[in-house]
């Protein structure tokens, strides 16, 4: 038993600078797995803020195709109900036959206007949708950053710390020393 305590006393300093390089280097390690996950995250998130603003656009060429669609029904709507009323012999731009096509027109332009407006306000929530994800994707970089920095300050704390841990129980220094000489013992 007495040789096992000066060969623990010497492997010491080496058995904590081993523990200092392992400490650190998880440090390190968990601070770029949590960079590369907030990285990646951002990169989903520009993704999303494309597909956003892809979606806006369709809707607003959606909404184009289907108020023009309207307005051509409209019209061939109207176009019917003059050709039967001349057929039946009743004059389509006077009287009762002409409020039915006015009416029948107004309608038409209010479906065409309402199509329009549905597409202009699905666009909205999509450009919406899309500025959220931007600023979802400038969070997720600028966790990055921080973790590769809390990576390296975690590092430099599980150094400071074992040194300290170190010089305390060997007696070499650090609050250790301090306390002993300042103890009121004099010495």
């Amino acid at each position: 038993m007495g040789f096992a305590a000066p060969v623990m006393a010497a492997a010491a300093p080496y058995l904590a600078a081993g523990s200092i390089v392992t400490g650190v280097t998880g440090s390190v390690m968990q601070g770029e797995a949590a960079a590369q996950s907030a990285g990646y995250m951002a990169q989903v998130a520009r993704n999303n803020q494309i597909i956003a603003q892809q979606n806006a656009n369709m809707a607003l060429e959606q909404g184009t195709i289907k108020e023009e669609a309207q307005k051509e029904q409209t019209g061939a709507r109207i176009g019917s109900m003059r050709a039967a009323y001349g057929a039946m012999g009743v004059d389509p731009n006077s009287g009762s036959a002409l409020d039915v096509r006015s009416s029948a027109a107004e309608l038409g332009e209010l479906n065409a206007q309402t199509m329009k407006y549905n597409a202009h306000v699905q666009a909205w929530n999509d450009i919406n949708q899309a500025e959220s994800y931007g600023a979802q994707s400038r969070l997720y970089q600028d966790q990055e950053g921080w973790d590769t920095a809390g990576s390296i300050l975690g590092g430099a704390g599980t150094v400071s710390n074992k040194w300290l841990q170190w010089q305390l129980m060997s007696g070499g220094g650090g609050f250790g020393s301090f306390t002993s000489n300042n103890s009121g013992t004099g010495s």
